[in-house]
């Protein structure tokens, strides 16, 4: 009896008009689109900036800064996952961006910075009190760089976040922190995602 070879199921992906317009434009993801709508609404960015960019990968956040802050300014890519930007103006490191001492090491050459974002996002277990705490926990570290002379005054700092159990507390005391704080959900989130985007500037 011939048995029969079971094939590996290829990874799920959701392919919608935004990804398809994503790759049409250039951009490696669909992620990038959420930045461009808050660029849109507040001006996040000016020609000659220092940006720099956490959780980087797969890297649209970079391409699309890349291209506001044009040749004059700079963006500076932390993940742990490699990846390969080829504009001239991104710089980008393999770093854990929880190790603190490792990221100030990488980028100080071009610290304070004029913006900090992240994208980034811990791994979903499907526990909604488990994702969300985390997810605050990987912000307040984001913000714990910002504070620690990574941004300057004056500022800008983005970040994702899940809204969710935890969150209007941690958003009180975020609003102590930073001026100006604003949330953001942008069109191009899946729906039934719990993801958030705030935006805070720096005294």
């Amino acid at each position: 009896m011939i048995k029969k070879i079971k094939k590996k199921k290829k990874p799920y992906q959701v392919v919608d008009a935004y990804t398809k317009k994503a790759h049409e434009e250039g951009f490696v993801a669909r992620s990038v689109f959420k930045l461009q709508e808050i660029d849109k609404k507040i001006k996040f960015y000016e020609r000659g900036q220092k940006v720099l960019d956490l959780g980087s990968s797969p890297g649209s956040w970079l391409q699309f800064a890349s291209q506001k802050v044009g040749s004059g300014g700079v963006v500076v890519g932390l993940d742990i996952v490699s990846i390969r930007m080829n504009a001239q103006n991104i710089q980008f490191f393999i770093q854990d961006i929880t190790d603190h001492e490792g990221v100030k090491a990488q980028v100080s050459e071009w610290a304070p910075f004029d913006i900090l974002q992240s994208d980034a996002m811990v791994k979903t277990s499907g526990i909604k009190e488990s994702d969300c705490a985390r997810s605050i926990q990987l912000v307040e570290s984001a913000i714990a760089l910002a504070q620690g002379g990574l941004l300057k005054s004056g500022g800008k700092f983005l970040a994702k976040i899940f809204e969710g159990p935890g969150f209007n507390e941690f958003w009180n005391e975020f609003r102590k922190v930073f001026k100006g704080s604003k949330v953001f959900r942008p069109e191009a989130i899946r729906e039934g995602s719990r993801e958030i985007y705030i935006m805070g500037i720096k005294p």
